[in-house]
């Protein structure tokens, strides 16, 4: 069971990075087809809120039970936050419905997402994969 932890967090990392291809294809297209990127954007969103709040539990978890593993859970936790302005630079733009700020709005800030969340994806599983859970008793099973 320890495992599957892990394994769910591999999962949605490769969901978000199927998404931030998606969104990449949304910045280099000509046309704005504002029904895909609603939905791509509300898809990294839904999956990375979930994904954030399971990836904090587990970190400081790992970091209280780990025999001198060090986990950077600040540095993660940081860098989930700095996300949220550029999200909202991109809705906002979508919500003005002027086709220019949108592509100006995706450029920044669009890119800057897929950068951000694939170096933080790549960092999160260089310590996911070589991170042995300890065996945990049903209680702490039930409290991660």
């Amino acid at each position: 069971m320890n495992l599957d932890i892990i394994e769910e967090l591999k999962k949605e990392h490769l969901d978000i990075e199927r998404e931030l291809i998606e969104l990449e294809e949304i910045i280099k297209s000509d046309i704005i087809n504002y029904s895909n990127l609603v939905h791509t954007m509300k898809k990294i969103y839904l999956v990375w809120d979930m994904h954030e709040k399971k990836e904090e539990i587990l970190f400081l978890f790992l970091e209280e039970w780990s025999n001198g593993l060090t986990i950077p859970v600040e540095r993660m936790m940081f860098e989930h936050k700095e996300l949220k302005p550029h999200k909202e630079a991109i809705n906002n733009a979508i919500n003005s419905g002027n086709d220019e700020e949108v592509k100006k709005a995706l450029e920044e800030n669009g890119r800057f997402i897929i950068i951000k969340l694939q170096e933080h994806i790549d960092f999160e599983d260089e310590i996911l994969y070589r991170v042995e859970l300890p065996e945990l008793s049903d209680e702490d099973l039930n409290n991660l």
